[in-house]
């Protein structure tokens, strides 16, 4: 939703506080002696669509939980979309990958399988009935307020490594379930939500208007190259997120793989150490370079990529194999190395170069 005159609020009603407390019964809490109270001060204020994020408190029998919550804008039909594409994500995708990897012995405990999204205690979405119910719930951890990466500064090597280890790990579960599950992968196939005129597409055209205006006086020499940088990145996407074009190499990709929705934790040495992925709104079934090609343009700089893209772009296929071999197929006939370079090579240019 653009900004104008109508006040952007959230779906906030009676189906969220009674899921809270349903969610606090199923976690051990005594039923009506436990306490709900949600933390208006932690309202994050969605960047114009998709939804607002805050806490809810749930106190009782000594102890206390903590939960995100997502809902939706009110009545504003294309973040619904967008949200209930999110709530498909958690409630039916990102379980399925999960017993996949379990039933080939990899835990989450293990780090050899991906397992870096939040916990999800709910997730549901229903516009049909007189009083909409749309919310997702997630575990809370502290670290998701802590870590702020100044959206200014390129990403650095040792996070940037983490982020393709995860990548990696989450593309070959795709290739591999495509392979020996065929039939139940066939409904993760999620469309794109980049097509012309679409009002994603919309909405992020109009952040980059907003986003030249805001630099004109700074950035006056600027103006045509960040112009052509606006429509090399639409070009870009686009053609990344064609299944048609990339297949048979396509996966089930995070979509918006940029820092905003990267959360990082780290040891006491500031180590990173894991990532959890947030925001799966944008999740679709896309060429891996829809999330590789997104996370190198809108995270790093030209510097950064001529000097680490290749040897990013290798440890990223390592984690691929890596897990593939783990699941039992097949690398070099799945997604050999070669094939990744094949799919890169039209956008060399464009992240090579000085844009």
């Amino acid at each position: 939703m653009s900004s104008g005159s109508k006040k952007i609020t959230p779906l906030f009603n009676d189906y969220l506080y009674g899921a809270i407390r349903r969610i606090a019964t199923e976690q051990g809490f005594t039923p009506d002696l436990f306490s709900v109270d949600f933390d208006e001060e932690s309202c994050i204020e969605c960047n114009g669509f998709v939804s607002f994020v805050f806490k809810a408190i749930i106190n009782g029998d000594d102890r206390e939980l903590v939960l995100w919550c997502k809902v939706p804008p009110n009545d504003d039909q294309r973040s619904m979309d967008l949200f209930r594409r999110e709530v498909h994500f958690y409630r039916e995708i990102l379980p399925a990958f999960y017993r996949f990897q379990k039933e080939k012995g990899i835990s989450e405990d293990s780090d050899e399988g991906f397992f870096s999204a939040p916990k999800c205690y709910l997730a549901h979405c229903d516009t049909d009935k007189a009083e909409p119910e749309a919310a997702i719930v997630l575990a809370y951890d502290e670290s998701y307020e802590r870590w702020d990466w100044d959206k200014l500064e390129p990403i650095n090597v040792e996070h940037a490594k983490l982020l393709m280890r995860q990548l990696g790990r989450l593309h070959a579960i795709t290739f591999a379930l495509k392979e020996q599950k065929p039939e139940v992968f066939e409904q993760f196939k999620l469309k794109d939500v980049l097509v012309p005129n679409s009002d994603l597409v919309s909405l992020m055209k109009e952040s980059f208007d907003r986003a030249l205006v805001t630099m004109r006086t700074r950035f006056a020499a600027e103006q045509e190259q960040i112009q052509r940088i606006k429509e090399a990145v639409f070009q870009m996407l686009t053609a990344c997120a064609d299944p048609v074009k990339s297949e048979p190499y396509c996966v089930v990709s995070h979509g918006d793989c940029w820092i905003n929705n990267l959360i990082y934790g780290h040891d006491e040495n500031n180590v990173a150490t894991s990532l959890t992925f947030t925001d799966w709104q944008s999740s679709r079934y896309a060429s891996p370079l829809l999330d590789l090609g997104y996370f190198f343009f809108l995270c790093t700089g030209a510097q950064f990529r001529k000097d680490h893209l290749d040897d990013l772009l290798q440890h990223y296929h390592s984690s691929v194999k890596d897990l593939l071999d783990r699941l039992g197929e097949d690398t070099a006939r799945q997604f050999p190395l070669t094939n990744l370079h094949r799919l890169m090579k039209p956008f060399r240019e464009l992240l090579l170069g000085d844009c």
